[in-house]
This record gives structure tokens, C-alpha cells and sequence, in this order.
């Protein structure tokens, strides 16, 4: 796993004033948590943006970096964080520190690589999982796992149970989950059975004359004998 880190600076100024002031001088109010314990910090902006590239994510886990505490081996991610939902802007940061050592659970993105062989033929790959929670150590943790589609056929499922995983990660939650799956268009399907229900009918429509035939030329040898 490749080393990253994030400096926090300690912050005694609380409320929403104070938080405004320090997003004015460039910094993310946060708290840094565990076990327990928190401690209210900030964050550099630009820091905090240059370590996760616009994209935050539970699976990245960094050394903490602080004057206060230049000797401390300690390490975090970020369990939550909140954003202004017009401006996009970080408001505020959840840090979870963690124990070398200590085994955690945290939410890891799946990458979907490859296309589908059931793609190429006209079918539809559907994802209906996009992340799992995992349980490892944090020297184990991967920033994403990916999964190999390219193999998937139509009327192939992948499943959990299927993800190959390094190890001493292990994936929470239920291994028949499915992942992703390759299907027919629903049009398709549509017009598959729209069709077959119009054969359907025109093959009992053809029935139905059949036995209307048989039973007007019953009637004409009846009336032919009478003669």
C-alpha cells in the first residue's frame, strides 16, 4: 500500500462562527476519533484534496502528520465527511484513527475492468453492487478491488463469493449477493414474448377454424345423403 499522510492542527474555537473562520483561512473543520476518544482538528484544504484527487473514499488510509505529536505512529481515514450540497464545498471531516494491529471494517470500492463477452453479443451488464464492507488489518486495506468482467456471458451472475480477495481481507455481508449480472435487453424481452404471444394467438385462431371446416364439410356430406 503505497504511504500517505495528511497533517491535522489541533482547534479550540467551536461553533459555527468559528468553523466559517477556519474555511475562510483555508481549512476543513474535522474530529479525529476512536475508541472512545476525539479530538477536534482542521485540515488543510488543499492537503486534504491533493491526497484523495476529488474523490473520497473510507479505503484510503494515511499517517497522521501533527507538530503536537511528531513521535505518535498514528493512522486514519475518513469515515464520513459532510458537503455543501450547491457549492460542493467540504464542510466538515470524520476521521477514524486506527491501531496497528487491530483489525478494521470500512467500506472499499469495486472496479468494474474489462467488457463483457454477453455485451459484445447484445446484452446488458448490470452492477447492483459497487462497494463492499471489508475486515482486515489496515496494512491490508486495498483502495478498491477490482472485478474482471470480461468473461460474462449472457445469464451469467457475479457473485460476492466470486470476488478474489489478498489475503487476510475478508468481505462482510452475504456471499450470495450478486455483484453484477449480463441480461437481455428488457426491449428485446418485450418484443420476444410480444411476438410469441401473437404466435400464439394465431395459432389457436387457426385451430379454431380447423374444427369449423370439418364440421361444414360434415355438414355437406349430411346434406349430400339426404339427397
Amino acid at each position: 500500500m503505497e504511504a500517505k499522510s495528511l497533517t491535522i492542527e489541533p482547534r479550540t474555537d467551536l461553533g459555527k462562527n468559528a468553523c466559517n473562520r477556519i474555511r475562510s483561512n483555508g481549512f476543513i473543520p474535522a474530529v479525529l476519533y476512536s475508541h472512545g476518544e476525539s479530538e477536534v482538528v482542521q485540515i488543510p484544504r488543499k492537503e486534504f484534496f491533493k491526497l484523495f484527487k476529488g474523490r473520497i473514499s473510507e479505503s484510503v488510509i494515511f499517517d497522521i502528520q501533527s507538530k503536537e505529536q511528531k513521535d505518535a505512529d498514528r493512522m486514519a481515514y475518513v469515515k464520513d465527511y459532510q458537503m455543501d450540497p450547491i457549492s460542493g464545498e467540504i464542510l466538515h471531516v470524520d476521521l477514524f484513527r486506527v491501531t496497528r494491529g487491530e483489525k478494521i471494517h470500512t467500506h472499499v470500492p469495486l472496479e468494474f475492468v474489462g467488457t463483457p463477452k454477453g455485451v459484445k453479443m447484445g446484452g446488458i451488464l448490470e452492477i447492483e453492487i459497487r462497494g463492499v464492507e471489508v475486515e482486515c488489518l489496515p496494512r491490508d486495506l486495498p483502495e478498491r478491488i477490482q472485478i474482471d468482467v470480461s468473461e460474462m456471458e449472457i445469464g451469467d451472475s457475479f457473485h460476492v463469493s466470486n470476488v478474489a480477495l489478498a489475503e487476510g481481507v475478508r468481505i462482510m455481508g452475504n456471499p450470495d449477493s450478486t455483484i453484477a449480472s449480463v441480461h437481455v435487453p428488457k426491449v428485446v424481452v418485450e418484443k420476444v414474448e410480444e411476438a410469441a404471444a401473437v404466435e400464439g394467438e394465431a395459432a389457436a385462431e387457426g385451430e379454431a377454424k380447423e374444427p369449423k371446416k370439418a364440421a361444414e364439410g360434415e355438414e355437406k356430406s349430411e346434406k349430400g345423403k339426404e339427397k
